[in-house]
């Protein structure tokens, strides 16, 4: 997958503070009521108003008590940097998403008009609780990280479409979020905790690779390797046997060391959906057991179906040069005259035809500087072998370059 953590923009949204309707209970009232002015002083009034009535018996479950109680936490969040709430501003945006999420949650009677001001007042905790949880990744507060997202898939249902389409204009989508959240949920410092959070995003129907593949590596970090191959299997005839999916699977048996249990289940999926990467795949199996003509025919299937398939390119140059030239020295060996200068065209051709494989891999900027010196030395190594001392020198010099 690529990196783990991409970096994350915060939400720059106008909080749309509503006002809700009259209460019976004295202090959501005075809470509401202090929040009318818009100044910190009664912020940090109405934020007392609304601590007395989380902790009353006779308010602490209303609905208007929770709606009343998000949108002061919403402001508090926003708020942070105001001298005046210094040490009142900590975990305030999650404080915000788990009140509007249990008012959405209540069974209780709601007013209309509170159930207008609830999904508005959605878009604001959404947003304080996201910029919140921003900070923790830098400290690698991955156990707080998973709360902060449980939070977050939990609200965003109760967004409204002109917030989840902005939300989406900033790359951050339902989807977006349940794999961010998968992947802090395979870094929680409590493997139980863990597995708990992965089968139950699963057990939700998601499916995700991301989230499947945490939920393999959650159960092989307790050396559960049955159920780390059976949630993959699970999930992959779920998916219809997708690409993606099967690429978890290969690299499970590829963790354990298990490959040639794969064979099977390659050219079943190359049957099912034939493409570049299962042939670079099942080329990589034939070459670990050194079925070397076998590896270089898939080697060439994956770079027909893909010419920028930029792992096939790289080893079928090295395959070519390591193992198809081996052939070919066998038979110089053995020839003589005529028929040795046929066997050197030969090589010539074969170097020449590996050289071109290897420039295309060299095209992959992704690659490291290991990978690329790798490359660079066996290019050097085939233009010596077809007389381009040019050609070597120009290898060479970029090699003592990355060095």
């Amino acid at each position: 997958m690529n990196k783990l953590f991409k970096s994350t923009l915060g939400i720059a949204l106008t909080l749309g503070f509503a006002q809700c309707s009259t209460a019976q209970i004295k202090a959501v009232n005075s809470a509401e009521y202090a929040l009318m002015s818009n100044s910190v002083e009664d912020l940090i009034t109405a934020k007392e108003e609304i601590d007395k009535a989380k902790i009353n018996p006779k308010s602490a479950e209303l609905p208007k008590m929770y709606l009343v109680r998000s949108d002061i936490y919403a402001r508090i969040a926003g708020a942070k940097n105001n001298e005046l709430l210094k040490g009142l501003t900590d975990g305030a945006g999650l404080e915000a998403m788990i009140s509007i999420r249990k008012f959405h949650e209540s069974t209780m009677p709601k007013k209309a008009e509170e159930r207008e001001n609830g999904t508005a007042l959605a878009g604001n905790a959404f947003a304080a609780g996201y910029n919140e949880a921003i900070s923790f990744f830098a400290t690698k507060s991955y156990d707080t990280l998973c709360i902060y997202y449980a939070e977050l898939i939990g609200v965003y249902d109760y967004l409204d479409t002109a917030m989840s389409n902005n939300l989406a204009n900033n790359k951050i989508t339902k989807a977006s979020l349940t794999e961010t959240y998968a992947q802090v949920a395979s870094l929680h410092s409590d493997k139980s905790r863990k597995i708990d959070i992965l089968q139950g995003l699963v057990d939700k129907g998601n499916t995700v690779p991301a989230v499947v593949e945490g939920l393999s590596k959650a159960y092989l970090s307790i050396n559960d390797t049955a159920k780390a191959e059976n949630c993959i299997r699970t999930a992959l005839t779920a998916s219809n046997n997708s690409d993606a999916m099967f690429q978890i699977l290969v690299n499970f048996f590829v963790g354990i060391k298990q490959e040639q249990r794969l064979y099977a289940d390659v050219d079943r999926q190359i049957e099912i959906e034939p493409n570049s990467r299962l042939y670079y795949t099942r080329a990589y199996l034939n070459e670990n057991q050194a079925k070397y003509d076998a590896a270089i025919a898939d080697y060439r299937k994956a770079v027909e179906l893909d010419e920028f398939n930029y792992d096939a390119n790289f080893n079928l140059g090295l395959s070519l040069m390591k193992y198809e030239s081996r052939k070919l020295y066998d038979k110089r060996s053995a020839a003589v005259g005529a028929k040795k200068k046929l066997v050197d065209e030969e090589l010539k051709m074969l170097f020449t035809d590996a050289r071109k494989y290897l420039e295309r891999a060299l095209d992959n900027v992704d690659y490291s500087t290991t990978d690329q010196i790798n490359i660079c030395k066996a290019l050097k190594s085939a233009c010596l072998e077809i007389g381009d001392t040019a050609g070597a020198d120009k290898y060479a010099s970029l090699i003592k370059g990355m060095e």
